[in-house]
């Protein structure tokens, strides 16, 4: 998508996040099923956002670092009650620099809700399992959820409405393209103040490349769990959860 950078989507929709992806999954029992693997932590969010889970992580006294490429969207987690509980970090997730983040410094780390399709470019998606497993301790873990794609879908073109009220419409409007697995798309955002556009752009990796990815990384798989509370996976399941940790020496 052309004008498109690892900053446009959380710039876009930091104002809207809150609102629009609040309760988009089972926080209370993302954070629990967390907080399991993180045992004394520290604890690291890619793609932290707004701190939907890192603020209930670090209310339950874990130390937890998150990183977003976005100003935005963490000036929206700082500006929280309890967000002055997690350390915020502008970066990269395929390459994550910055204080603490250091050689096995995490006992958890984690990527919720296909936020890691949110790396399109060639190997930004290895790039980032590689460098987030050197940051593990020898027993930690690291945890993706994702959706799981329909690797049988054909390239679509669709236009929805997802929200009308009397004074704002917001339209969907996306191109998928299964050869390249991504997915691009816009919300049109039109108030009578006017339009904004909010665009996003992901690169999707079905279970088996992912566990490629991790294999690469020196990673194995130890769980994979349909949901949060641990309902297990099959071939219907349309996501999952899925637990990494360093393979055996």
């Amino acid at each position: 998508m052309d004008g498109y950078d690892a900053t446009t989507y959380g710039d876009r929709f930091a104002d809207v996040y809150d609102d629009w992806y609040g309760d988009i999954t089972d926080t209370d029992a993302c954070v629990d099923a967390l907080a399991r693997l993180a045992g004394r932590g520290p604890v690291l969010e890619l793609g932290v956002g707004t701190g939907r889970l890192a603020i209930p992580l670090a209310a339950r006294g874990l130390a937890i670092t998150g990183l977003d490429s976005s100003a935005a969207m963490l000036a929206r987690l700082a500006s929280k009650p309890g967000g002055a509980g997690v350390t915020g970090v502008v970066g990269d997730m395929a390459d994550p620099k910055g204080p603490g983040l250091n050689p096995g410094s995490f006992g958890l780390a984690f990527v919720a809700y296909n936020t890691l399709f949110n790396l399109i470019a060639p190997g930004e998606q290895q790039r980032c399992l590689t460098n987030v497993a050197a940051m593990l301790t020898s027993d930690g873990s690291f945890v993706v959820e994702a959706f799981v794609p329909d690797t049988s879908a054909h390239a679509d073109d669709t236009v929805a409405p997802r929200q009308v009220t009397a004074d704002r419409v917001v339209l969907s409007v996306s191109r998928s393209n299964p050869e390249r697995q991504e997915v691009l798309g816009q919300y049109v955002d039109i108030t009578e103040a006017g339009i904004k556009l909010r665009p996003w752009h992901i690169r999707w990796a079905t279970t088996t490349q992912l566990d490629d990815m991790a294999a690469a990384a020196g990673l194995v798989l130890a769980d994979r769990w349909a949901t949060w509370t641990g309902e297990p996976f099959n071939g219907d399941a349309p996501a999952h959860v899925s637990v990494y940790r360093r393979a055996p020496c």
